[in-house]
């Protein structure tokens, strides 16, 4: 009787939760509406083709108002060749050397002296690639907010000169979003991209996951309320998530007996990933997602990306690349977990 009377407990609050998450999806969806219909073409519709599209799935008569005054439009625009010019040449070879520097804090320099040496050049779309190329590195390892800072004002900087597109702006908003960073930028279209961030985020919390582990048990986010859930999408093949994944299971034996759930998600054929487990000594679940279904309700398109849901299942904070270990524990601190 107890059981049945938990069980039920589980849906009602299930089923709370879903009806929350809605709600939220569409006060959202709302704001993004007005703010993107503020912002003039090419922008606007721009935004508004992209909202649809993560609207289409989960909400397609919210999708479909946005695209009445929508253009077709992909998440990145075209993009010059940074190398195009001899500055932008000297600027890429010296990138280059990024990821043979010895540690993070000579890493963080580099990045600051290039984005001063971007900032000096003239507007134009060369200048924007050269930025959105720091923007690439950036969030690779852990650079202080100095080196985001540095980043950020320079994409920003560079934006007003370069052709129209609603995906530098989308960037921009990342760092702000994730990597708490502020710029000194009023534009309604740079609004606009912060909604559409949030909007998606709603989206994934209304998602949320079922899926199945490799030792066949089954995980679902409702049914993981009053656990803190980190969530981790990753391939055998990526270099950064089989970097962060040692971090992950130390985090994981500290404070799995305070409620913490690891939970790493690839898209792989089993026999991929259990192969590369042979070797390992990971005790956290590994799930699969071999028809990406969960991989599409939360937009991932590259790896590593991590969620992090509190005890109310509550989406609390999301990161874009691998993460260190102490990155991650502010993710955990973000749901109350420390």
């Amino acid at each position: 009787m107890r059981s049945s009377v938990m069980v039920a407990s589980l849906w009602m609050a299930a089923l709370l939760c879903a009806a929350a998450a809605v709600g939220a999806v569409e006060q959202a969806a709302a704001r993004f509406d007005r703010l993107s219909a503020r912002v003039p073409a090419p922008f606007g519709p721009q935004f508004r083709a992209l909202g649809a599209k993560a609207l289409q799935a989960r909400h397609p008569e919210l999708a479909k108002k946005l695209a009445e005054s929508a253009m077709s439009t992909g998440l990145n625009g075209p993009r010059v060749d940074p190398a195009s010019s001899d500055a932008g040449l000297a600027i890429v070879l010296r990138l280059s050397q990024f990821s043979r520097l010895p540690t993070d804090r000579d890493r963080a320099r580099l990045l600051i002296e290039l984005a001063s040496e971007i900032r000096a050049l003239p507007a134009g779309p060369g200048k924007l690639s050269l930025a959105r190329e720091l923007c690439a590195v950036v969030t690779e390892g852990e650079l202080g907010q100095p080196a985001l800072t540095a980043v950020a004002d320079t994409l920003a900087d560079a934006i007003p000169g370069a052709p129209p597109d609603a995906a530098m702006y989308l960037e921009l908003a990342g760092l702000i979003r994730y990597e708490h960073v502020r710029v000194s930028m009023a534009d309604p279209a740079l609004d606009t991209a912060l909604a559409l961030l949030e909007l998606r985020e709603c989206l994934h919390q209304e998602a949320g996951f079922s899926l199945t582990a490799l030792d066949g048990k089954k995980y679902s986010l409702p049914v993981l309320r009053s656990k803190v859930v980190l969530l981790n999408f990753w391939a055998t093949s990526c270099f950064s998530c089989r970097k962060e994944m040692p971090e992950m299971e130390e985090l994981y034996r500290e404070f799995s007996g305070k409620g913490l759930v690891v939970l790493a998600v690839s898209d792989e054929e089993r026999e991929t990933v259990q192969k590369f487990l042979a070797n390992k000594n990971y005790t956290f679940p590994i799930l699969l997602d071999c028809d990406r279904k969960v991989h599409t309700d939360f937009d991932i398109e590259g790896i590593p990306e991590t969620f992090v849901f509190d005890r109310e299942g509550k989406l609390v904070a999301q990161a874009t690349d691998a993460r260190t270990e102490s990155q991650l524990r502010a993710m955990l601190k973000a749901a109350g977990l420390e």
